[in-house]
């Protein structure tokens, strides 16, 4: 749609391991991952950092910021990324001019609500073989979203440490899991390059029900798609 591509005018490109915000910081646009990687997180008083977000292309930094319009995490590019800054004034124009917009934030206001669901039983519940399976499965499937003639190899700049902090495992953990998945011919992991050499014994070895990830028409915008189907 020509209005969104208007609200992502004029995108750059960010470096990696380069802040798009910090915890504290006034909001007044949030940035939209165009293409590459970015995460949010927190720091802990010792020091440990855990990564609440993947942020991958098409994602916005911030759906709904805090009341006080100020950034709650740190969000950080995991490698190069294009980003687009998005006023918070101009979505609010869009939105009031076109109604479909704002449904569509609504629906990735769900998304984001179900991704923190998941990630949170994946961490409480799931024992560190499921939550690396379980990690892989929902990146590869948003990706697809994205890019409906993904392959099995994505781009995957996520270190070790990096997914000690978003499974909530030690990187010697870590090491050890991904080392299993590739000797049972399940991933390949080289040079930034992870490739998926079975997804559905990875979908059986964690659980993975892509439903809370699906995309679904909002009451507003089916009973639009209904009278125009029945015009």
């Amino acid at each position: 749609m020509a209005a969104l591509s208007n609200l992502c005018r004029q995108p750059k490109d960010v470096g990696a391991k380069k802040y798009l915000s910090r915890d504290g910081d006034d909001v007044h646009a949030f940035p939209v991952v165009l293409s590459g990687w970015a995460s949010r997180y927190q720091i802990l008083r010792n020091g440990a950092r855990q990564i609440t977000r993947l942020l991958l292309p098409g994602d916005a930094v911030y759906f709904a910021n805090a009341p006080q319009g100020s950034a709650l995490d740190d969000v950080i590019t995991l490698g190069p990324c294009t980003i687009a800054h998005v006023a918070h004034a101009d979505m609010r124009r869009a939105i009031e001019r076109f109604p479909a917009i704002g449904e569509a934030m609504r629906s990735y206001g769900c998304m984001e609500n179900a991704l923190l669901s998941s990630w949170l039983v994946n961490v409480g519940r799931r024992d560190a073989l499921e939550r690396m399976a379980h990690l892989v499965c929902e990146i590869h499937y948003r990706l697809s979203l994205v890019d409906p003639k993904l392959t099995n190899q994505i781009y995957f700049p996520l270190t070790q440490d990096d997914l000690a902090d978003v499974l909530g495992l030690t990187p010697v953990h870590i090491n050890r899991k991904l080392q299993q998945l590739r000797q049972e011919g399940l991933i390949s992991l080289r040079s930034r390059q992870l490739t998926i050499h079975d997804l559905r014994m990875l979908q059986q070895i964690a659980g993975f029900d892509s439903a809370y990830l699906a995309p679904r028409a909002t009451p507003g915008i089916a009973a639009d798609q209904a009278r125009k189907a029945a015009a």
